[in-house]
């Protein structure tokens, strides 16, 4: 089964795009998280309006939830625009003669290990082992041996990253570490700061309460120096099926796991779950609602403190939240204007037709939607309206 990742990256946009909408339709059918069961598909006030930027449509006047972990949708437009920061940010701190490198940490895991929860009071499985053994290695709890290491080794600071996985040794919930560096290390420097940094995750896991992880629990990457203007490649080529990729930057390896697919081993990523859930397959239905449930309240993407602060001197920086990205009007000329009770009743209550909707504005303008809620048997000018005009 092609997962919505493989399809947008093989695939024109509209592809994906129609990909992602098909997918949250049928997420809302089966999904126990009330943001993403009305995203796309609550109407805010009183009407929908279908409008026609270029030559791309999309729809305002409608609920969205931000939810990056959960909505093929929003994900999308939240990981674009963290990824286009990512690569602006990695970009300029190399060229002011820094360095970067990327740590992964994993832990050592087993399919009947259930993926748990953060959630207070009710902490548990291995999300909660891999996040408390952040706070006692590198974190709030991690003391002044990790700042010393920090300090020695010259890391200003890092961007963390959570990513989750599901095959047949269970779930895989793991970090990417992205890692700014004073200067640009050598790979003795990598390897011996991958070694402290294994010490450190080793016992923290112990303690956490997981398994003791093996030597690849940690795995410390960086450009060689005549790389570093393919740092992207060098680093994550062959990667959890990026290698279909022309180009695969820091931003995307961080922030575009909705474009990811499972590896060779049979591994998946949660969107390609999604897709068998969304199906109603028996198997995928439950370790969906296991990954809505774990995924609640986890931050997709950290900064260390005063990182950001650091950043803003080199670059402009987004500043928006998730649920800005998502709800973000990018305007337009509106085509078409449907009450909510039109909505309700004629559009949402069948599958497709609001994708239907942006096809046909993209097919024929304001013309071919009426000719397709018309088909529908709903009158123009009473189901259906002419989009308000523009403010003079």
């Amino acid at each position: 089964m092609a997962g919505v990742g493989e399809a947008k990256a093989n695939t024109s946009p509209a592809a994906g795009r129609d990909a992602r909408w098909i997918l949250r339709e049928g997420l809302s059918r089966v999904t126990n998280d009330k943001g993403l069961k009305g995203c796309g598909r609550s109407a805010i006030a009183g009407g929908v309006g279908v409008v026609l930027n270029g030559n791309v449509a999309h729809m305002t006047g409608l609920v969205t939830c931000g939810k990056i972990h959960l909505c093929p949708v929003c994900s999308a437009k939240i990981r674009a625009a963290r990824s286009e920061e990512i690569d602006t940010i990695t970009g300029a701190w190399q060229e002011a003669g820094h360095g970067l490198a990327m740590m992964t940490l994993t832990l050592r895991h087993y399919r009947r290990m259930p993926l748990g929860t953060t959630r207070k009071r009710e902490r548990s499985g291995l999300v909660a082992v891999q996040h408390d053994a952040w706070i006692t290695a590198f974190g709030s709890r991690a003391g002044k041996m990790w700042q010393r290491l920090q300090n020695d080794h010259g890391v200003i600071g890092y961007v963390r990253v959570w990513e989750c996985t599901q095959g047949g040794n269970g779930w895989h919930p793991h970090f990417h570490v992205l890692l700014f560096l004073d200067r640009p290390w050598t790979r003795d420097r990598a390897d011996a700061f991958e070694a402290a940094a294994r010490d450190r995750w080793l016992r923290s896991v112990q303690k956490a309460g997981g398994y003791r992880p093996n030597d690849r629990g940690v795995k410390v990457d960086v450009p060689r120096p005549e790389d570093a203007r393919q740092f992207s490649r060098y680093l994550f080529k062959n990667q959890d099926g990026k290698a279909r990729f022309e180009r695969w930057t820091p931003g995307a390896e961080l922030a575009r796991a909705d474009l990811k697919t499972g590896q060779q081993d049979g591994s998946r990523m949660p969107f390609e779950v999604a897709q068998g859930a969304a199906a109603g397959l028996a198997d995928d239905v439950p370790l969906w609602h296991e990954y809505e449930y774990a995924a609640h309240g986890i931050r997709a993407m950290y900064w260390s403190n005063g990182l950001r602060a650091l950043l803003a001197d080199l670059v402009d920086l987004d500043d928006r939240s998730d649920e800005e990205i998502a709800a973000e009007d990018v305007g337009g000329e509106g085509l078409a204007l449907i009450p909510a009770e039109t909505w309700y009743r004629a559009v949402i209550r069948h599958r497709g037709r609001s994708l239907d909707l942006l096809k046909a504005a993209e097919a024929g303008g304001a013309r071919a939607v009426r000719g397709l809620v018309e088909s529908w048997g709903l009158v123009w000018g009473r189901d259906v309206l002419d989009a308000p005009l523009p403010p003079a």
